[in-house]
């Protein structure tokens, strides 16, 4: 996907983090395992949060008819999560805490490479440092879902 300004990265980066929410939504409803619902919630909370802090910068940017279609077009070709819970319940995430954190150790990747190439496309400081900074969170993420997996092996 080409995203050509900061008002598309944000509009589609909103819709990413919205997905990501949904997913991790509909595994609490399907999972009964403890320590994967606590798992869930964990990162339901980070996501929950990145969704806030781009929200808040999109409001301050006009969304044209173009990045309405691009909006769209991303949901249709499932920028992140492809396969939503389904493909969660292949990754046996909703039923092990190592499938769990194997799916979203995958996903937070994705979402760090997407982000970072969107702040280049950014032009205003801050809406690049944001994203710069979420990248960086989410390569956190990465970092600790990798680890809690190496721990469980």
């Amino acid at each position: 996907m080409i995203v050509r300004n900061e008002r598309q990265a944000l509009c589609v980066a909103v819709e990413m983090e919205r997905r990501a929410i949904r997913v991790y939504e509909r595994a609490l409803m399907l999972t009964a395992d403890e320590e994967v619902l606590r798992g869930v919630r964990e990162i339901l909370q980070d996501e929950q949060e990145h969704l806030r802090c781009f929200s808040s910068m999109k409001c301050c940017c006009q969304a044209e008819p173009e990045e309405e279609r691009m909006l769209i077009q991303a949901m249709g070709a499932e920028v992140l999560f492809p396969g939503g819970v389904m493909e969660l319940e292949r990754a046996r995430g909703l039923s092990t805490l190592k499938g769990l954190y194997e799916f979203a150790a995958d996903s937070e990747f994705d979402a760090m490479q997407k982000y970072a190439e969107f702040a280049q496309r950014c032009e205003a400081k801050n809406v690049k440092e944001a994203f710069m900074s979420i990248a960086r969170e989410e390569a956190s993420h990465y970092a600790e879902l990798r680890r809690r997996l190496a721990e469980i092996d």
